[in-house]
């Protein structure tokens, strides 16, 4: 199974995976006690504003559920 990931638009690092159900899915963190569990794994179903994790960047990336380009759905005006 391929994993698609979304990465930093500044700098590159890896953020968040994109499931191919358009869902995000987010870990993070370790578990000191149990290596293989991490303490944080939650699935987003929407649109996502995430700050870059890496201490020399802290951009601020904004992802859309539905591009507009591929929403047939959404309509302006």
């Amino acid at each position: 199974m391929e994993r698609n990931f979304v990465f930093c638009e500044k700098c590159g690092k890896k953020l968040i995976e994109r499931l191919p159900n358009g869902l995000y899915r987010f870990v993070f963190g370790r578990n000191p006690e149990d290596p293989g569990n991490p303490p944080v794994d939650m699935t987003v179903h929407g649109n996502l504003k995430i700050k870059c994790l890496r201490r020399t960047c802290g951009h601020m990336n904004i992802l859309n559920y539905f591009p507009f380009e591929d929403d047939s759905r959404s309509s302006i005006g």
